[in-house]
């Protein structure tokens, strides 16, 4: 089923290199803002790629762009877009009158990059000034519009594009901001309570969730946290690109030349929104828990820990830009992938967890990076890539205060099953917390449903619904043997899930609920 483009709502995490965009009518600027912009040009040096070039290898796909403040002072905008590697195409945008010219740089380091090399379409910021001191008058609109336009030189025409302010203000709304990273081909719909409640017990109040591809009972689980008042739930579209004229399993399709999504631009997009909305934004996975682990009978938060670290002094004067959060793998029984309605998950089995005794060194495993929007230039998945300030650095956690724990739902061979801290009650306290807050949402969504006013799935799935489908574990099977099957040939294509959609069996391809790909993304 194609979705609607849903109303997106602003944050976007990461914040993309110096770009300078410059308004015609302000010549006179641009001395100073390629002077500001001048030592993140040698980004733009990216390793070729080594891949023959394919028949959409030119095109531009462009999903949102964020009003930002400028690190040195003034007003930019950053353009969030999905490009081949090497693409020397330029990108103009205007807003009204203005008329804004745009530098790119790479998400990755490098491009590829090195994890995949052979996944070519990566992620891109384009970046401008519209003013380069805070002094000068910024010339928009009062209000902004809610689309701009960029040029499409091949057909010499405007196209609109989503446009969010992402301006920083003193007073932010939200202390924690949460990005989800893209869920595709997710029917494991018992995650994502446990993914909001986990983060609400952490003190987040807004989530931008990026929805690629999932089962109406993914949908619906969504739409429970979506109708909920004590939070801010965003449902940001990040869907297959628009293609033409290629096989689903073609290597010219651009969504097979894409490594998962390109999950690092996404998270950098929210970055971006979430500048405005939230003084913290933390990049997670559904199945990651940071924990406090009070291992000396404290009883600290995540909020104190940060704020702990925030008022350090560290190496050469720097200043934290971000926390990163060291991982250990964690094992607890449960029967989510049984159940048959909401009302029967339990979080009663965190009573007592057992976690591996080894803690991962930073970039390896660990994905948990809480950053401070303003200062991040760009993130990644495992860590920061760049501030926008140099003062700017990443604080490693102390483990023994907090640390990731990861509850996989499918055994990783990584995992360590020998040395072990078994029965451990860190979460005991928490569970309980987050069983009577969800507790309290089913029950009223089941009695809505019953009052004839039902929450409904795409395809009417309800909470009166007496049985839901629960495809979870046959659907992670399937893509984990997939996976198995593409590495096989990482040597000379793109590993992607994608490429397992046609071969998938327990969920059609009719049957997932899918943003509509030409209605989010734009083509030039």
């Amino acid at each position: 089923m194609k979705c609607s483009r849903s109303s997106q709502c602003f944050t976007i995490v990461i914040l993309l290199f110096g770009v300078y965009l410059l308004a015609f009518s302000r010549c006179g600027t641009l001395r100073s803002a390629k002077r500001i912009y001048q030592k993140n040009i040698m980004m733009l040096k990216q390793t070729p790629s080594t891949d023959q070039n394919t028949s959409n290898s030119e095109n531009i796909y462009l999903r949102t762009a964020v009003v930002i403040n400028l690190p040195e002072g003034g007003v930019g905008v950053r353009v969030t877009t999905l490009q081949e590697c090497g693409n020397k195409r330029n990108i103009q945008l205007r807003i009204g009158d203005l008329h804004i010219k745009l530098l790119k740089t790479t998400v990755h380091k490098k491009c590829p990059w090195s994890f995949a090399p052979r996944c070519n379409l990566v992620g891109y910021f384009a970046t401008g000034i519209i003013t380069s001191t805070a002094n000068q008058t910024v010339p928009l609109p009062s209000v902004l519009p809610e689309l701009v336009e960029v040029y499409d030189d091949r057909q010499d025409e405007w196209k609109y594009v989503d446009l969010v302010d992402g301006r920083s203000t003193a007073k932010k709304m939200h202390r924690l901001a949460v990005c989800l990273q893209p869920v595709y081909l997710m029917a494991d719909w018992p995650l994502i309570p446990n993914f909001f409640e986990t983060w609400i017990g952490n003190g987040a109040t807004i989530f931008y969730v990026y929805v690629h591809s999932i089962s109406e009972e993914v949908d619906l689980m969504l739409k429970l946290y979506e109708d909920q008042y004590d939070i801010e739930v965003a449902r940001v579209d990040w869907p297959t690109v628009p293609t033409e004229d290629v096989g689903a399993d073609d290597d010219l399709n651009p969504n097979n030349r894409m490594y998962r999504t390109e999950v690092a631009t996404a998270v950098n997009d929210c970055l971006l929104r979430a500048r405005s909305t939230a003084e913290l934004a933390v990049s997670s996975d559904m199945d990651e828990i940071i924990t406090p682990m009070n291992l000396k009978g404290k009883n600290e938060t995540l909020f104190n820990i940060i704020d702990d670290y925030r008022n350090r002094k560290l190496k050469n004067g720097a200043v934290p830009g971000a926390f990163l959060f060291r991982h250990s793998y964690a094992y607890v029984e449960n029967n989510w992938f049984s159940i048959a309605h909401p009302s029967d998950l339990s979080f009663h089995y965190y009573r007592n967890v057992s976690y591996e005794q080894k803690v991962w060194a930073r970039g390896y495993r660990s994905k948990v990076v809480v950053y401070v929007p303003d200062r991040v230039f760009r993130g990644h998945v495992h860590d920061t890539v760049s501030f926008e300030r140099k003062q700017w650095a990443t604080v490693v956690i102390d483990p023994n205060r907090a640390r990731v724990l990861h509850f996989r739902q499918i055994a990783s061979p990584a995992m360590q099953r020998a040395k072990v801290v078994a029965g451990s009650v860190v979460l005991r306290e928490a569970a309980a917390r987050w069983q009577a807050e969800y507790t309290k949402r089913v029950d009223t969504a089941v009695e809505q449903a019953e009052n004839g006013m039902p929450l409904k799935g795409a395809f009417d799935l309800s909470f009166a619904s007496l049985a839901w489908p629960n495809l979870g574990e046959q659907v992670l099977k399937e893509i984990e043997q997939c996976r198995e099957e593409n590495y096989k040939i990482r040597k000379d294509k793109c590993v992607t899930e994608q490429r397992c959609r046609s071969t998938m069996q327990t969920v059609q391809p009719d049957q997932w609920v899918e943003p509509d790909s030409a209605e989010t993304w734009v083509v030039i």
